[in-house]
């Protein structure tokens, strides 16, 4: 009796002992499917050790793949989420533990009789069922890393996105700002004329209604200009004087999509990462409902080991088992949720593979007319309107055309700077739109250097 409680607690030890694979090789492991440089904060050393990195790239003009760095390391919501590993970890080392031992004991006095009863009870069969759990837990895991892995890029997603709009929403503030130097001096010059007669009462209420009226498009940019801009602070993490950072001067790259999106559909399939931790929550369902299904009858057998002393009586061992009898339950409605739940994830991971190829499709679509529009705006219409401001400096300059005439097509101009940038941003951030969506890991920069 006493070699069976023993060989019981051995086969307890070894597999409780089982390697489990470190969190840190499972972030290591996020970081290579994701080609990023990431930092899982944990320690008080490590968050100075990133304020340190953070603070030195924002020293510098920031671009949009610094950007992206700080994002990666500072942003909290980023950090929480690798905190997943964490868990999962300690979910899988879970599923490799054995319930704990039941101790009792009891003293009985009767007919001048002392009794004392020693028992141990043990879940037997959680022996056999420790390989199917950590087979479960392993499954689990690699999901964990693969949702991890998706999160990390949707973060460089959407802090590209932050920078695009943030940077450009800058340089529109900029013209502006330009544009309103231009006018006031005309409003100025507009004054003397009309003082001087030389300027009508109508052309002088003109030119000060166009000031005034650049003056609140002026306003309007630099709110938007704010705004976008404590968006990029928040996905890089940022508060206080590192907010007060400056942007790069960089040009924007231009390139031409795919013809056809068709090839991107099947990279999508392969190689995004929530299809792929979408595919592991089937194969956790799906191997979930075959142990359910097989251990339907009998799920639990308690190993009992009992030894008792009565007063002037040897020792007596007794060993014992308790099963469970499968009267009223006998699993039907576990076996049933389980199949449900692997129709389930079934469902889900076939409409997400239709979603993903539609969003590849729409953003496919989306990159290819954004690049147009930029292309036109880049190549055609804004060197245009500056040969007509620079024919009109002609025509004012020979008296042939009024100040108003100049102060129109300066507008113009203006307009036609500040919606080729509106252009190039939606093509940036089309571009950023689809490399998500397809699955893309690069670390290309939407910037020229």
């Amino acid at each position: 009796m006493k070699s069976a409680v023993f060989f019981s607690v051995g086969m307890l030890l070894i597999l409780s002992g089982c390697s489990v694979t470190s969190q840190e090789d499972a972030f290591r492991a996020v970081n290579d499917s994701v080609k990023k440089d990431l930092v899982w904060i944990k320690t008080p050393e490590q968050a100075r050790e990133v304020e340190t990195r953070v603070y030195a790239l924002l020293a510098q003009p920031l671009n949009e793949e610094n950007a992206v760095r700080i994002a990666l390391i500072n942003n909290r919501m980023l950090q929480q989420t690798y905190e997943e590993i964490g868990i999962a970890h300690a979910e899988l080392v879970q599923s490799g533990l054995m319930s704990n031992p039941i101790l009792g004991y009891s003293l009985g006095r009767g007919g001048g009789m002392t009794t004392k009863t020693l028992t141990v009870e043990l879940a037997f069969l959680d022996l056999l069922w420790i390989p199917l759990r950590r087979e479960l837990g392993g499954i689990a895991y690699e999901e964990a890393k693969l949702r991890v892995g998706d999160e990390v890029l949707r973060t460089v997603r959407d802090t590209k996105k932050a920078f695009i709009e943030a940077r450009i929403a800058q340089e529109i503030a900029a013209i502006q700002d330009e544009r309103l130097k231009s006018n006031e001096a005309s409003a100025q010059l507009a004054i003397r004329q009309f003082a001087a007669g030389n300027l009508s009462k109508r052309d002088r209420l003109k030119i000060q209604e166009a000031y005034a009226h650049v003056r609140t498009e002026a306003i309007k940019a630099h709110q938007n200009a704010a705004s976008a801009r404590e968006e990029l602070n928040k996905m890089i993490g940022i508060y206080g004087s590192a907010t007060r950072y400056t942007f790069g001067k960089e040009g924007w790259a231009l390139t031409e999509p795919p013809a056809s999106s068709e090839v991107l559909e099947r990279t999508a399939i392969e190689k995004r990462l929530d299809v792929a931790a979408a595919k592991k929550r089937l194969e956790y369902a799906a191997k979930e409902a075959g142990i359910t299904e097989n251990t339907r009858m009998l799920d639990n057998l308690t190993l009992e080991y009992e030894r008792e002393k009565s007063t002037g009586e040897a020792h007596k061992n007794t060993l014992g088992v308790k099963i469970p009898l499968p009267i009223f339950d006998m699993g039907q409605a576990r076996v049933g949720m389980a199949q449900a739940r692997y129709n389930q994830r079934y469902h889900q991971l076939y409409a997400l593979a239709v979603n993903v190829r539609s969003d590849v499709r729409r953003s496919h679509a989306a990159l290819r007319y954004a690049y147009d529009i930029a292309r036109e705006y880049r190549e055609t219409i804004v060197g245009l309107n500056q040969g007509i401001l620079e024919q009109t400096g002609l025509f004012y300059n020979g008296m042939l055309d009024g100040i108003y005439e100049l102060l129109e097509d300066q507008r113009r101009l203006s307009e036609a700077k500040i919606a080729s940038l509106e252009a190039m941003a939606e093509y940036q951030i089309a571009a950023a739109d689809l490399a998500y969506t397809v699955g893309a890991a690069s670390e290309e920069s939407n910037e020229t250097k």
